[in-house]
């Protein structure tokens, strides 16, 4: 088996090269809208996470940890979030970049979004030992790589820092495109 961290890096440079396929001026819009979901879902689970918690382990679902029910929200939100903001109405940052310099940095910011997307899967599966450990779908001892990256993913981020420099990126990116 290879290393779990190869998986989730493997995902990662996968959205990398979408952005550079979009371009560099949707691919900042869409890192606009996923930095300002991540603030508002970091939020939502501050504020309600223990309610919610309880009305899912009330249900049919009464065997889920609260780990597992922030991860199922987490990766539920950001993956509707995302699909949205890929396929739907695409906010588009005011460059003109075209060619090789759109494609460029198109990857640079699909890396930014690909952390922002699948780190924050990454981290919250992790801290839900994904899911049913006892499925063995994905078996420890993880590596002292994956594990000091683990620190460095956007929920773990916030929760050891502030939530608020992702609604600092998400506003200045929304507003540069808004005032062009």
């Amino acid at each position: 088996m290879i290393p779990i961290e190869y998986y989730w890096g493997t995902l990662i440079l996968t959205v990398g090269v979408v952005g550079a396929v979009r371009g560099v001026a949707k691919e900042l819009g869409t890192g606009a809208v996923l930095a300002l979901t991540l603030f508002a879902l970091w939020f939502g689970w501050d504020q309600a996470g223990k309610f919610l918690v309880e009305l899912v382990q009330q249900g049919p679902f009464e065997d889920l940890t609260a780990a597992q029910v922030q991860a199922l929200y987490y990766t539920w939100a950001i993956l509707i979030v995302a699909f949205i903001a890929y396929e739907g109405i695409v906010l588009q940052f005011p460059l003109k970049l075209k060619g090789i310099l759109s494609n460029i940095f198109g990857y640079m910011i699909g890396l930014l979004n690909g952390y922002l997307v699948v780190g924050t899967i990454w981290n919250v599966t992790d801290l839900a030992k994904y899911y049913w450990p006892a499925l063995k779908i994905v078996t420890p001892p993880f590596s002292d790589l994956n594990e000091t990256i683990l620190q460095w993913l956007p929920v773990s981020i916030m929760n050891e820092f502030s939530p608020f420099p992702m609604l600092l990126l998400g506003m200045l990116l929304l507003l540069a495109i808004i005032f062009k």
